[in-house]
């Protein structure tokens, strides 16, 4: 509970976005070498990336026969345009992601307010990191997987590479720098496209803990009031511990305690002499509804944070997200169509990791929305009763600021929830059987 505030939330995310340059390797260059080695390096990704694009079109090209026969070709340059697009938009608008971030370490708070219960955002800095990790690493694992399995087949019953490379080359140092570059272009690939679910992920993890802050911030308005006038904390835990009830299953990520905090709002707390303070108290006086109304606007400037955040963070991913919305729809429609072709467990494979990819999107996204109705709640819970007219006046204010839903959206029209999911699902399998209709 007494942990100092993270610098730096999303630290954890840079290594992985440099390494598909995605984010700069030097976000402040001090002099020319900086600058052109960051240049060179989008420079360079977007080169391989384009280049696996031209290859499979020159393949498609050449092997052309009809557009049902060649839909499996096409299908596998989704992710590589959709890999294109991301490093692009994210090199076009490194700045804003970057005033993003910032905008994160600045504003957001690590701990609540000091009240009956307290909390920090130790439980979701802590889930978003290690969500990071752990999509990070199967993501690279699957790379390899991919990339070394063609390899053994090849070893082992000396079948040609080209279904997998898309040339038709023979000669051996010819085949091996094609190969090279097949790797490092696959790499770009699934880290381009899996740094996206993790970026969104990671975010809306961390604007839930500070949803889970605001909640608890809410609910200890009252108490958060007497605590500043010299009010003992066990004397309050004693009278209101049934607070427990109030926040069980209620927070996503972050967990309250029932404890004292030497924090408010990631300022230390001085505390009191032995001699100020107090175990004998009347909650309802009027002589605590000044320091409601502060505890009050604390809490509506940090609504107000969460909501600008919220803003900023969708207008920069909701271009993403629509590319990522109909790459998958239609990549799950041709996975679908080849399976009924011919059943491979790789197909299956696939089918099971785009829609899990997509499903991160959607999940997330509808934690959100989830976490952010739940402020209302945290509002009623606050001990209003206890409050003169003003601070009532005030907190409904709030819940009204807050009624609307917060929901993370698609091109400003697609929200970003469960629903969507299963209507990805929905409209993948339509266009499905309109592919197996047109073949027949």
């Amino acid at each position: 509970m007494n942990v100092d505030k993270v610098s730096i939330y999303a630290h954890f995310m840079e290594l992985p976005l440099k390494c598909v340059a995605c984010w700069d390797w030097y976000k402040k260059p001090q002099n020319e070498n900086q600058i052109f080695l960051n240049n060179i390096f989008l420079g360079f990704t977007l080169f391989m990336l384009i280049n696996l694009l031209v290859s499979l079109i020159v393949h498609l090209f050449s092997e052309w026969t009809d557009i049902m026969t060649s839909l499996d070709i096409m299908a596998d340059g989704l992710p590589i345009a959709a890999a294109v697009f991301i490093v692009s938009y994210f090199g076009m608008y490194k700045t804003e992601m970057y005033e993003l971030v910032e905008y994160m370490n600045c504003n957001f708070k690590w701990h609540s307010a000091r009240g009956l219960s307290n909390m920090t955002m130790t439980k979701a800095y802590r889930t978003a990191k290690n969500f990071c990790c752990f999509y990070t690493a199967c993501t690279i694992f699957s790379v390899a997987m991919y990339l070394i399995l063609p390899v053994i087949l090849h070893l082992l019953t000396n079948q040609p590479l080209q279904h997998w490379i898309y040339t038709d080359v023979t000669h051996d140092m010819i085949l091996i720098l094609i190969f090279l570059r097949q790797c490092i272009s696959q790499a770009f690939v699934a880290l381009a496209v899996g740094q996206l679910g993790v970026f969104f992920a990671c975010n809306a993890i961390l604007l839930c803990g500070q949803l889970d802050l605001l909640c608890c911030c809410l609910r200890n308005i009252r108490f958060t009031a007497l605590l500043q006038h010299g009010v003992h904390h066990k004397a309050l835990a004693n009278q209101f511990n049934d607070i427990k009830l109030d926040e069980e299953h209620s927070y996503l990520y972050n967990r309250s305690e029932i404890c004292d905090s030497g924090y408010h709002y990631d300022k230390k707390w001085v505390a009191f002499t032995s001699q100020g303070n107090k175990t004998q108290y009347d909650i309802y006086s009027p002589i605590y509804d000044d320091a409601t109304m502060v505890a009050l606007r604390d809490c509506a400037r940090m609504s107000q944070v969460v909501k600008e955040y919220k803003d900023r963070f969708e207008n920069f991913v909701s271009p993403l997200l629509v590319l990522r919305v109909v790459q998958v729809t239609v990549y799950l429609c041709t996975l679908l169509y080849e399976a009924t072709l011919k059943f491979e467990m790789v197909t299956v494979e696939y089918l099971v990791a785009v829609a899990l990819d997509i499903f991160v999107y959607c999940y997330f996204g509808n934690q959100i929305i989830l976490q952010a109705d739940r402020v209302s709640s945290a509002g009623y819970q606050s001990a209003w009763a206890t409050m003169g007219a003003k601070p009532r006046r005030l907190l409904l204010n709030i819940l009204l600021s807050t009624h609307k839903p917060m929901i993370v959206r698609a091109g400003g029209f697609l929200p970003i929830n469960l629903n969507t999911f299963v209507l990805i699902i929905k409209t993948s399998f339509s266009y499905y059987t309109l592919l197996v209709n047109v073949n027949e």
